[in-house]
């Protein structure tokens, strides 16, 4: 049996029995009352990251979360730039959103195949290959077109081309580059983004497992940061609206920037790895 305790709630040996939380400040009035939780929230804040500052752990995780950054950022150009990216290469209308939504359908029937063969591997070390996998899917988007037009003429690019998307006439090699792009990215995904979750988790010290978790969504924010940076020079240079496009140049430099995840968690692994649980 798994029972969901509530705050306030014991478990005996009749049951579970509801216990009325105390009232803090019996004697205070509302606003008085607002203003003393307010305080010690801030309090047990502070108190709070004051221990996680005194961890050397907690600032190894961070590092480690730095550098996933860099993975997630793929995704965070695939929300800013690839839309613009597709309207000017593939013309008004084309439909790339069908093509990144098939990272939701790899990712809902592949991922608990790949955590339970990978469940008795470590998490920094799945988080690495997640992340190489992640990391090399994007060099494909970088390749010359040219290199796919056979691929585009083929089966491969009618099933995704004419039957998935529903296009008429040629299939533009950018489509079987995205589709093939999309699906290494999500088997990376896969690897390493649940991994990431358990890592922090799995380092934290006993009773501070929420906190720690809690950390792991520093990389979206980093990565927005990073993207906000250089997704638009990047478009403004390398796919403009008007002028010479040279797109390859454009994911070659977030390709490498992706890069940087993998290669610094195995390259510092024996300073910012932490032992799990």
């Amino acid at each position: 049996l798994i029972y969901f305790i509530r705050p306030g709630a014991e478990v005996t040996d009749q049951g579970v029995q509801i216990v009325p939380e105390a009232v803090r400040y019996p004697k205070a009035g509302i606003l008085t009352s607002f203003g003393l939780t307010v305080r010690d929230s801030v309090r047990d804040t502070v108190s709070l990251f004051a221990g996680l500052l005194r961890q050397s752990g907690f600032y190894r995780l961070l590092a480690f979360l730095m550098l996933i950054a860099f993975l997630k950022l793929i995704f965070m150009q695939i929300d800013y730039v690839f839309p613009k990216f597709g309207i000017r290469e593939l013309g008004p209308g084309a439909p790339v959103g069908r093509l990144l939504a098939l990272n939701n359908w790899l990712i809902i029937l592949i991922v608990p195949f790949i955590g339970a063969m990978t469940q008795r591997f470590p998490a920094y070390r799945m988080v690495i290959v997640g992340g190489i996998i992640s990391a090399a899917s994007v060099f494909f988007m970088a390749l010359p077109t040219g290199w796919f037009q056979s691929l585009a003429d083929g089966p491969f690019g009618q099933l995704i081309g004419h039957r998935y998307l529903g296009l008429k006439g040629d299939v533009h090699p950018y489509y079987v580059m995205t589709a093939i792009f999309v699906i290494f990215l999500s088997i990376g995904e896969a690897f390493y983004s649940p991994r990431v979750y358990e890592y922090a988790a799995s380092i934290a010290p006993k009773g501070q497992e929420a906190s720690y978790s809690a950390l792991s969504y520093i990389p979206f924010l980093l990565a927005k940061l990073l993207v906000g940076t250089v997704s638009g020079e990047l478009l403004a240079r390398y796919c403009p609206e008007v002028g010479v496009r040279n797109s390859g140049v454009m994911w070659l430099v977030v390709a490498l920037m992706a890069t940087v995840a993998p290669v610094g968690l195995i390259l510092l692994s024996r300073f910012i790895r932490v032992k799990e649980a």
